[in-house]
């Protein structure tokens, strides 16, 4: 966030999501991707990682494509945010405050709530409708793989906002 606020841009206050995104951005979004789908992966498939299971494919992609998402998504909407409320306040210092300072500023707990229920949605009715499909009931739908859709795209929005 301190780059973009610092450098910002000068094409008036309709600043973009696009033109936001850059490489460090997906470079951020692809390292968290690849640690926490491989820590989820060790947890949630270990029986198959380590023992005569099969992988379930579908949990395993999407361990790894909801912190990509998410934090892709995230960085660009708080690097968006903090160079709007630079421009607005006239500060170009960000990044000199606290963090909990920095993430209710701007913003970020409403935002990261609003990313996380819609990527967890997305999420849920994936594994909800491929559970459905295989015969199983809803008696018998994954929870702990449903509460994971919402929880974790929340802590990937809060963290990847809050230090972008």
């Amino acid at each position: 966030m301190i780059q973009a606020a610092q450098t910002g841009n000068t094409r008036a206050d309709n600043l973009n999501l696009a033109s936001v995104i850059n490489g460090d951005i997906l470079r951020r979004a692809v390292l968290v991707a690849v640690v926490v789908g491989s820590i989820l992966t060790l947890a949630n498939q270990s029986a198959a990682i380590f023992g005569s299971e099969e992988f379930e494919y579908l949990p395993l992609a999407l361990v790894y494509m909801t912190p990509l998402v998410v934090v892709t998504i995230s960085q660009m909407l708080g690097i968006r945010r903090a160079t709007m409320d630079a421009r607005q306040n006239g500060d170009h210092r960000l990044g000199e405050e606290p963090v909990l300072a920095t993430a209710i500023a701007h913003g970020i707990p409403l935002r990261s709530v609003l990313v996380g229920v819609l990527v967890g949605s997305v999420n849920a009715s994936i594994v909800i409708t491929i559970a459905l499909l295989e015969g199983a009931s809803v008696n018998s739908l994954p929870v702990a793989l449903l509460a994971q859709a919402y929880a974790l795209p929340v802590l990937f929005g809060l963290l990847s906002q809050t230090i972008g």
